[in-house]
């Protein structure tokens, strides 16, 4: 009988009959082999109907129509029919080295599952009738959307129904589906999951490795190129799962491990290829499972402390309100540990701890098998950004500040003399030198009466003049920086460029990173050169703009007070001529 998340199943009665005629066999077998010897007694082993390799094979594919039966509705019938081709297999040949090898493939193919991000097209489970855009993320995200993009659901597994998705997480699920279609960069994603944050309800499958370890050896079960064939692919999928699922997130936490690897130094036998099917099933087993652990994990300081670890499947694990990473193995170390993912915005450190604390259903998930969360943790700041520009950069942020603070500087010159230039409008008949319209009217009111009119308008346009340099002051730097900084970012292009070239001629082009650093000088300097140019330009407008303002004030009420003068001087002339025509 195996268990499972909904209940106990029991091998058909067609199965159990055959695991007896199986027995019959193997005795026949082993007698006629003991007479053949002449040998006065028969191996136990040989007779015992609970062979390893032959129950952990039946088990397997019990247990593997269990699974599909019980997971995420997805590629049902690519999966039902693997499963259907197994046991008719199983009914008709028994346990052979081809129905290994294809049972080993099916679980691998249950554990390549829960460890990608996939999407395709089909009809809808539970409607037949719509055709929708399907998005799998492991065994933890399981979505459809429809082909307009206005409609969406999540699959839950508790319930075993859609839920509908509303417009934020519609626009998120479109996103999923470009990135696993690479229509679009991988970055994190951000959707309700499938499964429940609840590490318990999950029974426990799979015979135990210790009790396949003491299992007696049943290679006198099958002959000596079935037993070949039967260990030749098992030492082959112990090595790939080793190499390809070496420190994931499925070992940890859970009780699932790698089987061991078979080679020269250790004789595989028949209790050994149980042993890498039951590990398989295992593993695959755990892809679907929430696991609530407690690990050492390093945080962004590099201290190391013990911390409650929620592991989401194969895909990803959170602390608190951290992402979490895998580290790379330290020589000698068991395992590799944990470590906090830097770089997170705070939003999705907030979701994060809302789930974690178990009021949420949402969490950032890397779909790119940790590349993603690589190079979150990679990612320079701004401060190292700056200094990846170099001596050029320098320059540039300098003359940048420089050009920023005399624009700052000026232009409150301009407002604080905006402010006494209106007080001065409101009170021409009392001039004030705190401001450039009092002084210039001062000035002009100082002339002696008799001066021509031509000599009044020089005066006054003399009185304007000696203003204008203030009011325009620190303009033509500020404009001279904005044209400069591009032309410097190029230059930090070029330098770039050149050491980049020379890390090419000594080092060739095998490794990227020995160009990183000439490229991202060349970069950052381009970007420098821009960030700073376009500040400067809008500031020099302002400037330019309030300036010219002012000075049209100054030019207007001059030349009103120039037109009064002289209308007054035409009257006081025309005066005098009438009066010296009554004498």
């Amino acid at each position: 009988m195996f268990r499972s998340k909904r209940g106990s199943y029991t091998i058909r009665p067609e199965l159990g009959l055959l695991i007896v005629l199986l027995w019959c066999l193997s005795a026949s077998t082993a007698l006629a082999q003991a007479q053949e010897e002449d040998s006065p007694r028969v191996e136990v082993s040989a007779l015992a109907w609970m062979s390893p390799l032959m129950m952990e094979t039946v088990n397997s594919v019990r247990s593997l129509e269990a699974f599909i039966e019980d997971d995420m509705p997805f590629l049902n019938d690519e999966r039902q029919a693997r499963v259907n081709e197994l046991e008719h297999q199983l009914e008709t040949t028994g346990v052979t080295p081809a129905l290994y090898e294809r049972l080993l493939s099916a679980w691998r193919s249950e554990l390549d599952y829960g460890r990608e991000m996939d999407s395709w097209r089909g009809l809808l489970v539970g409607d037949d009738r719509r055709e929708v855009e399907y998005l799998r993320i492991g065994r933890i995200g399981f979505y459809y959307l429809t082909p307009d993009g206005n409609e969406g659901g999540v699959w839950q597994v508790e319930q075993g129904d859609w839920r509908s998705l509303e417009d934020d997480d519609l626009a998120e699920l479109k996103k999923a589906i470009q990135v696993s279609q690479e229509r679009r960069a991988p970055e994190l994603l951000t959707l309700p999951l499938s499964v429940d944050n609840d590490p318990d309800g999950y029974a426990e499958l799979g015979t135990g490795a210790a009790e396949l370890l003491n299992a007696p050896v049943d290679e006198a079960l099958f002959q000596e190129d079935e037993t070949e064939a039967i260990l030749s692919a098992a030492v082959s999928e112990a090595g790939d799962l080793r190499d390809s699922l070496n420190d994931t997130w499925v070992l940890h936490g859970g009780i699932a491990g790698l089987p061991p690897r078979l080679d020269e130094a250790q004789v595989p036998d028949t209790r050994s290829a149980a042993m890498v099917l039951s590990s398989l099933r295992g593993l695959a087993e755990e892809t679907g499972r929430i696991r609530h652990f407690e690990a050492d994990v390093v945080d962004s300081r590099g201290a190391i402390e013990s911390r409650d670890v929620i592991r989401l499947g194969g895909i990803q694990a959170v602390a608190g309100d951290d992402l979490l990473s895998i580290a790379e193995r330290d020589v000698g170390e068991a395992s590799a540990r944990l470590r906090v993912v830097e770089g997170l915005p705070s939003a999705a450190h907030e979701q994060i701890r809302v789930y974690s604390e178990g009021q949420g259903s949402r969490i950032p998930m890397d779909p790119s098998d940790g590349r993603v969360l690589e190079a979150l943790a990679q990612q320079p700041s701004l401060l190292d950004r700056f200094h990846q520009g170099g001596v050029v950069g320098y320059v540039i942020v300098g003359l940048g500040g420089l050009g920023l603070l005399v624009a700052l500087g000026q232009y409150l010159y301009l407002l604080r003399v905006s402010l006494l230039l209106r007080r001065q409008l409101g009170n021409l008949d009392r001039l004030s030198q705190d401001n450039p319209l009092g002084r210039v009217l001062r000035r002009f009111f100082s002339l002696d009466a008799g001066h021509a009119p031509e000599a009044l308008e020089a005066r006054l346009d003399e009185a304007l003049l000696a203003e204008q340099p203030k009011l325009e002051r620190g303009q033509p730097l500020v404009k001279l920086l904005a044209a400069v900084a591009p032309l410097l970012g190029l230059l930090g292009t070029v330098t770039g460029m050149i050491v980049t070239f020379q890390s090419i001629t000594v080092y060739g082009t095998g490794d990227p990173q020995l160009m990183a650093g000439g490229i991202s000088q060349a970069l950052v300097t381009t970007v420098l050169g821009l960030i700073t140019a376009v500040p400067l330009l809008f500031a020099h407008t302002a400037l330019s703009s309030r300036s010219r303002r002012l000075i049209g004030i100054l030019e207007g009420r001059a030349s009103a007070v120039l037109a009064s003068r002289l209308e007054t001087i035409r009257q006081e002339s025309e005066h005098r001529s009438d009066a010296h025509a009554l004498v």
